[in-house]
């Protein structure tokens, strides 16, 4: 290797940010660890029919010693990979493409930041980080057709939604220099176009991910799409799925008891059908197989309402947590 290509390395290693999912993966190596630990000794000493002699509690010390020892080894190490495995993915197209046949390192590879940019370009201030999903149930890569069809989706938004944002304001730009603007006046207009993602929640076999686009300049507006996957049956879930086959009264009783007692608590809060806007024909009536809902880290089930569906645009989008996931599996 040249000397140039370990400076270029060093470099992209430095001023890499740490994945998301790396606090969880060590946090689960640590729950993971207690859990060995307790299954190995059996109750605590608060139980203990009696105490152990002075000889075994020395040799359990250094048993627990040693195990945080390569605990706290394995959580760098795999910082590490997962720094390099991520610069990779972000520099080098043919890493990327790569990455795709090696095998799931535990939770390391299960969400993989693909494509990421961070700067102006032109007339835009653009913040990207998109996402690919390399699924594993028991240990095992699964269906492949499964997880590519939702990644090929996520990149079909994210280009198309780029598209139409950089096109709506070159739009605008034209009309603005066509009824009188001047270079002076568009000095400094910008589009702000941003697109993330965030893992609601990840505990095998279930992943919920939220892609996020939105963009800023005149107005305002922000989309959200929700992929909540059971990784074990490569499958979408619904609601039914993760409520029970009442998910319908579930969902629309907390959905309506939380309207109103926003509304009573705020008087500035608005929703089309209640209060002030009673009359409206717009009021919330009920959810259907098509409302957007992800699983929090909680492991609660949270409905969500785009701008505009139930109430007015300044409300933005609203969220309304409606109850416990049930196990998919039931």
């Amino acid at each position: 290797m040249k000397i140039e290509d370990i400076e270029s390395a060093k470099k992209i290693y430095e001023e890499t940010e740490i994945p998301r999912e790396l606090h969880g993966m060590v946090s689960n190596l640590i729950e993971n660890d207690r859990k060995k630990r307790n299954g190995k000794h059996g109750k605590s000493s608060k139980h203990a029919e009696k105490k152990p002699d002075t000889e075994n509690v020395i040799s359990i010390e250094k048993t627990r010693r040693r195990k945080h020892y390569m605990l706290k080894r394995t959580a760098a190490a795999a910082a590490a990979i997962t720094v390099l495995f991520t610069a990779g993915l972000n520099v080098n197209e043919a890493f990327a493409e790569t990455a795709a046949s090696l095998p799931v390192i535990g939770e390391l590879a299960k969400v993989l930041t693909v494509r990421s940019y961070h700067g102006g370009e032109g007339d835009y201030n653009i913040d990207m980080e998109i996402p690919a999903i390399e699924s594993a149930g028991s240990g095992a890569i699964t269906d492949t057709e499964f997880t590519d069809k939702i990644n090929k989706e996520i990149e079909k938004i994210s280009d198309e939604y780029m598209a139409q944002a950089k096109a709506q304001f070159e739009d605008y730009k034209e009309a603005f220099f066509a009824t009188g603007g001047t270079e002076e006046e568009w000095n400094d207009r910008k589009m702000d176009i941003i697109i993330d993602y965030d893992i609601k929640y990840q505990n095998n076999p279930v992943l919920s991910l939220e892609l996020k686009t939105a963009k800023g300049w005149v107005a305002a507006d922000e989309e959200r799409h929700y992929y909540n996957l059971d990784l074990s049956t490569d499958r979408e879930l619904k609601l039914e799925d993760v409520l029970g086959e009442d998910w319908r009264e579930i969902c629309n009783s907390e959905t309506d008891r939380q309207i109103k007692e926003q509304i009573a608590a705020d008087n500035s809060l608005s929703y089309f059908g209640y209060g002030d806007n009673e009359l409206t024909a717009e009021k919330f009536t009920t959810v259907d197989e098509d409302t957007d809902f992800y699983i929090n880290a909680e492991g609660k089930v949270v409905l969500v309402f785009p701008e505009y569906s139930i109430a007015p645009g300044y409300m933005g989008v609203r969220e309304f947590v409606v109850g416990d996931m049930r196990t998919v599996a039931e």
